[in-house]
């Protein structure tokens, strides 16, 4: 490949590297890995999309489910490499829902639900944020987020009333979970909490997690880390951290394997 290089670097100095590295991740999943590495598009969507740091051993995929899906970012970049069969989409921000069903469209198999997950089921309040990126059950730390996101980015525009659930009351038998992935703003343990027979057949949990306290009352990864390590998940990978403009490492999604998988 070093020739290659060589030959091409005159010709494309500047994202060489980047499309070769991305053509050789691609063909894990892509059935014409050079026309998708030079498409920026296709390489933003891997990136979105985690597989870097999923192992082959967990695809194909028959089941995911996307709980905080937002504009559907991560579950869309997904579908663009990958055919799964059957995916559940949870998204509580009536906005956010609606441009994720406009991305997603009317794929077979997709089944989506405007409800949040939690430990109980009731009713919480949803801060919805100028950027949805940081829409939270739970109360944003503004002072900490704006330092490092841009002003007036988790400024709460509005709080809503919005339905939960736990996903444990949605499997009304036990099912195989290929990969269950959580963006929920700090609630992950709550999620956690309501899906603990879920758990018991998931293969995988893909989670966004905290390096540093970002909400009134949120958990960071090493205590996210032991909840699932007591449901016999241990981690596998993280992608590289999201640093602050200090340096610091803020978050990363983390995965984590069912420890027979």
């Amino acid at each position: 490949m070093a020739p290659l290089k060589w030959m091409l670097r005159p010709l494309v100095p500047v994202c060489l590297d980047e499309i070769l590295d991305a053509r050789k991740a691609l063909s894990r999943v892509s059935k014409r890995p050079w026309a998708d590495a030079f498409s920026a598009a296709k390489r933003s969507a891997w990136e979105q999309s985690r597989l870097a740091i999923l192992p082959q051993k967990l695809l194909p995929l028959s089941f995911v489910i996307d709980v905080g899906a937002n504009h559907g970012q991560w579950i869309g970049s997904l579908l663009e490499f990958l055919a799964i069969p059957e995916v559940w989409i949870f998204e509580p921000n009536p906005e956010a829902m609606r441009a994720c069903r406009e991305r997603i469209g009317t794929r077979p198999g997709v089944t989506f639900f405007d409800l949040a997950l939690g430990e109980l089921p009731g009713q919480a309040e949803l801060h919805v944020t100028a950027s949805s990126d940081f829409a939270s059950i739970l109360p944003p730390r503004s002072d900490f987020l704006e330092a490092h996101y841009g002003k007036n980015a988790a400024h709460v525009v509005e709080k809503k009333q919005i339905p939960v659930v736990t996903l444990d009351s949605l499997f009304a038998e036990p099912r195989t979970v290929d990969l269950l992935k959580i963006d929920v703003q700090g609630f992950e343990r709550a999620v956690l909490c309501g899906a603990r027979r879920v758990l018991e057949n998931t293969r995988a949990v893909l989670m966004e997690v905290n390096l540093q306290s970002h909400y009134a009352g949120d958990d960071t990864l090493p205590a996210l880390w032991n909840m699932l390590a007591n449901q016999g998940f241990s981690l596998w990978s993280l992608s590289p951290p999201f640093t602050g403009v200090d340096g610091k490492a803020l978050w990363a999604d983390a995965l984590f394997l069912k420890s027979d998988s």
